[in-house]
């Protein structure tokens, strides 16, 4: 959506408290130790408080004939990073937008194996058909996820994303008011099934991502989004209402443990095993096999305990991952908070 090599471009993902902005570059695949995967060189990094816009309070569509209306204050954003850009002595000029997927249309679907033009055509109709959306209206992406055999017939299983064309309009002008040249905008549930669709070493212990079924949790300050993972594949993606906004201290550099900060976590536990058991009731034998978090909320302390106590299934903090490197001039870079900006870097 808006459109590879050593390029150094800027990513910057929007979020309801903080925006995170990244500069890197994607150096292409490569094979170390029995694991393989894009490598990534983190240039620099910064983050701000994302300014409040006034009315209205979310971002709407109610008329599709409107102008998308964000949750941030464009002008004084714009102001903000361009002033960071500037002291920071940034030259990239092509930019990467990450959105997350609160205001996608996500679907999974099994459709006939036709050549690429085609299926295009039918992955709109059939949005037309079940969906009461209006595909001019949108940015339409899929991705082919495996091929499958139906009775006698060869399909392919799509994934299914569709963006509001003003959302995507809206960012591409975002970027051009910044004086840089829109290069890609790109979805967090996308960015994060490329970097985790094959054996990657997380956290110093190399993880068969390829054989076994993970869940990618990113708690933000407004939201929670889930990605399942299995053997590689996204196949599952939703959001949840919730995150951290409202727990005591949630913008300084820890969170203090509290009866307040636990109560949040067993709600959004609730929340996500529901999503868990909707996954796991689809096929036979669906399991989740480990749980991975990020986003913000990682500053509470013992997170990760709680997650795997109150689910019955491993949890823990992705901290580190082998194929991300740091440049030697970076000296910010708080994994769990530009995981989802590190991985839009990667361009297929």
């Amino acid at each position: 959506m808006f459109s590879s090599g050593d390029k150094e471009r800027i990513v910057i993902e929007v979020g309801a408290g903080l925006t995170k902005v990244l500069v890197g570059t994607s150096a292409g695949k490569k094979k170390r130790g029995g694991t393989g995967g894009e490598s990534l060189l983190i240039k620099d990094t910064f983050s701000l408080r994302t300014p409040k816009g006034r009315l209205p309070e979310t971002s709407t569509y109610s008329d599709m004939d409107k102008t998308y209306t964000p949750e941030f204050d464009r002008a004084a954003l714009l102001k903000e990073i361009s002033e960071k850009l500037r002291q920071k002595k940034i030259k990239a000029e092509e930019v990467i937008i990450t959105v997350g997927d609160r205001s996608v249309v996500s679907r999974e679907m099994v459709l006939p194996k036709v050549e690429e033009d085609k299926l295009k055509g039918i992955v709109s109709y059939e949005l037309q058909e079940f969906l009461p959306i209006d595909p001019k209206q949108y940015l339409i992406d899929f991705k082919v996820v495996e091929e499958v055999k139906v009775g006698e017939l060869d399909k392919y299983k799509l994934i299914v994303a569709a963006l509001p064309k003003k959302e995507g309009q809206f960012y591409h002008g975002f970027v051009q008011e910044l004086g840089k040249e829109p290069f890609a905008l790109d979805l967090t549930s996308n960015a994060i099934s490329k970097l985790f669709d094959r054996n990657l070493k997380i956290n110093g212990r190399v993880r068969d991502l390829e054989k076994e079924t993970y869940a990618y949790i990113d708690i933000g300050d407004a939201s929670i989004k889930l990605h399942i993972l299995e053997k590689g594949i996204l196949k599952f993606t939703r959001t949840i209402e919730g995150g951290i906004q409202n727990i005591n201290g949630a913008y300084e550099d820890k969170i203090l443990e509290s009866d307040e900060s636990l109560d949040y976590i067993r709600k959004w536990i609730g929340s996500l095993e529901q999503m868990f058991k909707f996954y796991t009731s689809r096929e036979m034998n669906r399991r989740i096999d480990h749980i991975f978090l990020y986003g913000g909320g990682t500053l509470i302390p013992n997170i990760e305990k709680h997650f795997s106590d109150l689910t019955g299934v491993s949890a823990e903090i992705i901290k580190e991952i082998e194929n991300v490197e740091l440049h030697k001039d970076c000296a910010y870079f708080p994994l769990p908070l530009f995981l989802n900006t590190a991985a839009s870097l990667i361009r297929r």
